[in-house]
Formats: C-alpha cells, sequence, structure tokens
C-alpha cells in the first residue's frame, strides 16, 4: 500500500470519530461575523486541477473583501499554482502526509497557525478529514466547508454546501461564498492561469528556433501523474494516432509533453512515433526539459492538445487552447476543461464514468479508457482541423 492509499484509510479510521468528539465538546459560533473581516485562511491541499478551478473563487472573495488578508494553507503539491495566484497574500505550505512519519509536525503546525486569529476560514476540500480537525483547532470566528456523501466531514463548519456530483467542480468552489453573502456575477466563472513575460518569450524562443510558427501544432500529453494511471490512454494509442495524423497532413508537428516523473513513457512514445514515421517527421519531445509556466506558455501557441483528465487538461483550457479531452473513470460533466474551445471525448464502457473524489475508482482494474479508440479520437482532430469538411451538424463547436 502506498503512502498516498494509507493517508486516505487513516484519515478515514481515525478522522471521522475525532471530528465527531471535536463537534461534541467545542462550541461554534452561530452566526456570521458581517463587519470588520481582517483575515480569511484557504485550506486546499491537494490537487493541480483542483488549485486551478479554485481562482475564480479566490477571485471573487477578493473583490468581496479588498481589506483582508487572505492566507492559503497548501501542500508542496498544488504550492506552485497558490503562489502564482495574485489574491492570496500569504501562503503556507504543509504536507499533510508527512504526519504520518512525524505527528509531531501536526502540532507544531498548529501551534503555528494559532498564533492569527481569523475572521474566515474556508476549507475546500472534498473529502479529507485532515482539513477540517486542522480548522476546529483554530481561533476564527467563522468556518464554511463542504458536506460531501458518506465522508462525514462537515460536522464542525458553521455553514456547510452540499458537495454536488453533477455540478463542475469550479462552480461549486464558488457556492463556498454563498454563506458568506459574496455577490456572484456571470463573468466570475472565467479560468485564468498567470505568466510571466519570461515564459512567454521561452515559448517565442522554442517556436522560432524549431520553426514552428504558422505549423500545425498538436501536443501529446499522455500522462496523469504518479496516482493517475487509470485516467491515461495507452502510450500505443497515442503512437497510432500520430501515424494517423502524419498520413493525413505530414507537414503536422508533434509535440510530446509531460514532467520529469513521465519520461520513460514519453521516450517510448517518441521512439514508437520515430519507427513508424518518416524520418523528416518533426516531432519534439520536451518532457522535463521546460518549467511547467514555460510549457503552458508553449501550450498556449500549439493548435491543440490530446490528453486525459489531469491537470494540463485545465492549464490548457486557462491559456485558450482547444482541448481534445480524454475520459475513461471521470465525469466530465463534473471534472471537465472548463472553456467552450474543448472537445470531451468519453469512453463508451457501460460503467463509465464511475470516479467522484479522485481516488473512488469503480472497480480495481479500470479498462475503462481502452473503450476510447484511435478512430474516435483521430476524427475529432480532423473536425477541429478542417471543419468546413464536416456536414454543419458534424462539425466541432468552437
Amino acid at each position: 500500500m502506498n503512502r498516498k492509499a494509507l493517508y486516505r484509510k487513516l484519515d478515514r479510521a481515525f478522522g471521522i470519530p475525532i471530528l465527531i468528539l471535536l463537534a461534541i465538546f467545542l462550541k461554534r459560533r452561530k452566526t456570521f461575523p458581517a463587519f470588520d473581516i481582517k483575515k480569511i485562511l484557504v485550506v486546499k491541499f491537494a490537487a493541480i486541477g483542483d488549485s486551478i478551478m479554485m481562482i475564480p473563487m479566490l477571485r471573487t472573495l477578493r473583490r468581496a473583501y479588498p481589506d483582508a488578508e487572505i492566507t492559503f494553507l497548501c501542500s508542496d503539491i498544488n504550492k506552485s499554482i497558490i503562489k502564482k495566484t495574485p489574491y492570496v497574500d500569504k501562503v503556507l505550505v504543509e504536507n499533510v502526509h508527512d504526519f504520518l512519519k512525524n505527528p509531531f509536525a501536526f502540532f507544531k503546525m498548529i501551534h503555528s497557525l494559532r498564533k492569527e486569529k481569523y475572521s474566515i476560514v474556508i476549507d475546500t476540500e472534498q473529502w479529507s478529514r485532515i482539513s477540517a480537525i486542522i480548522i476546529a483547532l483554530l481561533k476564527y470566528d467563522f468556518s464554511v466547508g463542504f458536506k460531501t456523501e458518506g465522508q462525514y466531514k462537515h460536522f464542525m463548519f458553521n455553514r456547510v454546501i452540499n458537495h454536488s456530483r453533477e455540478k463542475h467542480e469550479l462552480d461549486t468552489f464558488i457556492d463556498l461564498l454563498l454563506p458568506l453573502f459574496v455577490p456572484v456575477k456571470k463573468s466570475d466563472y472565467v479560468l485564468e492561469y498567470f505568466l510571466d513575460e519570461k515564459n512567454h518569450i521561452a515559448a517565442e524562443k522554442f517556436f522560432e528556433d524549431n520553426s514552428l510558427n504558422g505549423k500545425t501544432v498538436i501536443t501529446l500529453h499522455p500522462g496523469c501523474g504518479g496516482t493517475g494511471k487509470p485516467r491515461e490512454w495507452d502510450i500505443k494509442n497515442y503512437i497510432l494516432l500520430g501515424e494517423r495524423l502524419i498520413a493525413y497532413n505530414k507537414d503536422i508537428v508533434l509535440l510530446i509533453t509531460g514532467s520529469n516523473d513521465e519520461s520513460e513513457k514519453n521516450d517510448e512514445l517518441e521512439a514508437g512515433l520515430r519507427k513508424l514515421l518518416p524520418p523528416e517527421t518533426h516531432i519534439h519531445n520536451i518532457t522535463g526539459k521546460y518549467s511547467l509556466d514555460d510549457v503552458v506558455a508553449i501550450i498556449k501557441k500549439v493548435t491543440l492538445i490530446v490528453c486525459s483528465n489531469t491537470g494540463m487538461l485545465h492549464l490548457a483550457s486557462c491559456v485558450g487552447t482547444k482541448t481534445m479531452g480524454l475520459h475513461g473513470p471521470t465525469n466530465p460533466a463534473k471534472w471537465g476543461a472548463y472553456s467552450p474551445n474543448t472537445v470531451l471525448i468519453q469512453s463508451d464502457k457501460y460503467c463509465s464514468p464511475c470516479l467522484y473524489l479522485g481516488h473512488d475508482y469503480g472497480c480495481n482494474n479500470p479498462t475503462c479508457m481502452t473503450h476510447i479508440s484511435v478512430d474516435d479520437v483521430y476524427i475529432h482532430i480532423r473536425k477541429a482541423l478542417n471543419p468546413e469538411l464536416f456536414p454543419e451538424e458534424l462539425r466541432v463547436i468552437k
């Protein structure tokens, strides 16, 4: 059993009774402190995709309380996103998985956090009990968090928002502002991502050095992180897709992206493509060679990206790139790209989708991604590249 799986089991086994006891013995304030909101704490320990979809909520919160100090408690997993977000004043980083081997670190963190008194605390975790336990032990006036089916983590919150299976997660995060009487506008439901000028310069240089300006550049991003293997489309499918695309148009450029941890699978993809395709085919494998923000700036300039439901899907949506999102266990209505410039390609397996909270797969060995065929993805790309060749009712909506 890996560390994250052990953490989830212990979080449930011990977290639920601890929260029930805390709810019995600790009194909660019932009324919202409508005036003098000085300090706000937001808690979220994972993950990149979730943190990206929280940005509209943070932006709306900042607009409602421009003079309040907003502190964000995160982990190494999502700190790169939060530290770039201009709506946050302070970022605190704690790796909750480390508490398993060093419980004293938990009490040290609580001691440090209790030096502050927060007007409002917002727990954005959907299932993890550790965030609710941390909040219960802090000094604050008012707290809000999710009441998620079967998770029993909501006992200590002053107000709860029912976490919906049907509503997109970006919408659900904004719902957390409702008990705070924050006015929400239609324009608030918009993603954004924050790139520096140096990121754009790096992307421009990459395109110029490789003569990519004006070319049809299609990005293949096969990885889904360390725990996302059931969401991944097989590397052989990406190889066959690349072969089909080059057969259709030999001038298409294939760009392979991923993190350092995904180098092995992406090297396999590159080798497979080079074995099948003519030697003059333009293939660029930049796995692990650029920072995340430089990669996002590069993705902003490509024609489209093919990937599963992973952080890169949401990053590409933020910068306006057309996405081909492959969904097996994940529900695109809940976790899909929040953009009109996306194509949802869903497995047709009878039990798909099954995933709700990110780890609760419906079976031990999900095979739903195998039900997405190379033909399905290829024809969607063809429609995106040349919509005029297809009847109106079959075109990709832009």
